[in-house]
């Protein structure tokens, strides 16, 4: 007859096995975490900042365009082979990359990647003036995101955005090599700029534009309204898992599960001899 196995060696690998559950199931929480899910959006521009450009503030602008912008897209903003043409690009496409950080860059990139802004709020003021003086276009938008409804904004975004930029708000990979960006840190303005002039810019945005004709400034108000809230969800159900959607909670359950099942499983074996 076999021995019977001793009693603190079978405990020890229940603890074991245990302690094995709780730092998976800890890994994958923090696997799970978005860093940008924390941070408050950045403050709204002033409404000085929002003004139509004046002559003077263009004036003012084109010593630093011809500094660090006309390398790449020419003296009067005609474009180069290292950047598109400006010109009729208006407002809201320069404002939209400056104050993102996505322009100015060092070298030409397919996607520039959002970052600190470069310049302060009264240059990027200036560069915004000085683009728009080039020619006719978008200019930047108005919103109030108060105005509009969040369940409505939660249906246009659901139907026009969630397909790209997730249904939370957290980007993702496309087809076409490029990634779709996070809203996280977006303001209100920046989201309405991205909606109006189709992402990063006039020239060279990849997303559809979204004039007033297709969303009129109810629903443009009811968009920003829905991805501001995203932002911030309340975590109701417990942990938030970076709010990355049920595919993370799902892993997040299925590894649990089954590592909790197999302590159990090792458990009974053991107990049974």
């Amino acid at each position: 007859m076999s021995a019977k196995p001793p009693r603190r060696r079978t405990w020890s690998w229940a603890l074991a096995s245990s302690a094995i559950t709780v730092v998976g199931t800890t890994v994958l929480l923090w696997l799970g975490r978005s860093p940008g899910i924390a941070q408050s959006p950045l403050p709204s521009p002033s409404p000085s900042f929002l003004a139509a450009p004046t002559p003077s503030a263009a004036l003012a602008g084109r010593p630093l365009y011809e500094q660090d912008c006309a390398w790449c897209h020419g003296t009067e903003g005609e474009g180069t082979p290292r950047g598109p043409d400006l010109r009729g690009s208006g407002a809201a496409s320069v404002d939209f990359m400056l104050r993102t950080g996505r322009m100015p860059v060092a070298s030409v990139v397919r996607q520039p990647q959002r970052t600190t802004p470069a310049y302060t709020q009264l240059e990027i003021e200036q560069l915004d003036a000085f683009v728009a003086s080039l020619g006719t276009g978008p200019p930047i938008p108005t919103v109030d995101p108060q105005a509009g409804s969040l369940s409505e904004g939660e249906q246009l975004y659901q139907a026009n955005c969630a397909a790209c930029h997730s249904s939370t708000g957290v980007g993702g990979a496309l087809t076409n090599g490029l990634q779709a960006p996070g809203l996280q840190q977006s303001t209100p303005t920046e989201i309405a700029e991205a909606v109006r002039i189709g992402g990063q810019g006039v020239a060279t945005g990849n997303m559809p534009k979204f004039g007033p004709e297709v969303l009129d400034q109810h629903q443009l108000d009811s968009v920003v309204r829905y991805v501001l809230s995203v932002q911030h969800p309340e975590d109701r159900g417990g942990a938030g898992l970076g709010h990355l959607g049920p595919i993370v909670e799902g892993l997040v359950a299925w590894a649990g599960g089954l590592l909790i099942l197999i302590v159990f499983v090792r458990w009974v074996g053991t107990r049974s001899r």
